[in-house]
């Protein structure tokens, strides 16, 4: 499984094929999530299934579309970020009339990013498209989208999936599954990808499970706070072990762990969240560490 097909089990893909099947598509949508990757994903989903009924993914259209070369189906920025010449570049394209499908598609990514006189450039274009021209804008927040913009268009809130199909679809594409990968993902297909196949990451999750399983003493803590106070990653971390105590909190309250109580895991989680405040207060990264790892021993021992 890819992200596109997990996708195409997502309630608001259903929902345009209805639309679709009643011909009542709106002429430009605004589809939003915090997931840059989903956002895009979701976006040629939406042109696939314009252009190939069946999403049979091998087709001319379907290739094409994929490839990003698809002659009708026209992704935007060309750079970084949507600027006056994209928004121009799109007016000069607009009236051309589609080579080899029913419609003319213009997908523009991270539109959040879009500088304020190329989202009022764009305006008319989408208010007062010619026939059988769609737009699908996507964005990571609507905040920095010019309400005019926002008034002309259909919007879709992506939603995000179940931990099953999560973990479908990283056994499917990456052949493991990191659990942390699947809580800083928080239910987003791009996100927990991103997570899942990000080595710094993993190598941050193991570093904190060998951590909870041999911080034993206080002379542990020389060893692991070298490692645990290097900048890069610090906050990375921070959140990895906060979510490790999470997860031993579900398994006290399955009757499955030892070592800490309900008491011990709540002082746990709040010397995590002063290491927090002072890491964004550029205190001392030794010392945040140090604190924290001694910090979390003695809990452990008292509270036990």
């Amino acid at each position: 499984m890819d992200i596109i097909n997990l996708l195409k089990e997502g309630v608001e893909y259903k929902n345009f094929c209805r639309l679709l099947e009643n011909n009542k598509l709106s002429h430009a949508y605004l589809i939003s999530s915090p997931d840059e990757e989903y956002n895009k994903n979701f976006c040629k989903l939406l042109a696939l299934k314009l252009n190939c009924g069946a999403l049979c993914m091998c087709c001319g259209n379907c290739l094409k579309i994929l490839n990003d070369t698809h002659p009708d189906v026209l992704n935007y920025p060309k750079n970084k970020n949507f600027v006056v010449d994209d928004a121009k570049a799109i007016i000069e394209e607009i009236n051309v009339l589609p080579m080899i499908s029913n419609y003319k598609i213009f997908i523009i990514n991270n539109f959040n990013k879009a500088t304020t006189q190329a989202q009022n450039k764009l305006l008319k274009s989408i208010e007062e498209p010619p026939k059988n021209v769609l737009f699908f804008i996507n964005a990571t927040t609507l905040e920095t989208i010019l309400p005019t913009v926002k008034s002309r268009t259909q919007k879709i809130t992506l939603s995000t999936f179940e931990k099953a199909s999560l973990i479908k679809l990283l056994k499917e594409k990456d052949g493991l599954v990191n659990e942390n990968a699947l809580i800083e993902g928080e239910g987003w297909p791009g996100l927990t990808l991103k997570y899942n196949e990000n080595q710094n990451f993993l190598k941050n999750c193991k570093f904190v499970e060998d951590l909870l399983e041999n911080l034993k003493s206080s002379k542990d803590i020389i060893k692991y706070s070298a490692q645990f106070s290097n900048k890069e990653g610090f906050e990375e971390r921070l959140n990895i072990l906060e979510n490790s105590f999470d997860k031993i909190l579900l398994n006290i309250v399955n009757g499955e762990e030892k070592d800490y109580s309900k008491e011990s895991i709540a002082l746990i989680f709040e010397k995590i969240n002063e290491a927090k405040k002072q890491f964004l207060a550029n205190c001392n990264l030794n010392l945040i560490a140090d604190c924290l790892l001694l910090g979390i021993l003695e809990v452990k021992y008292i509270c036990k």
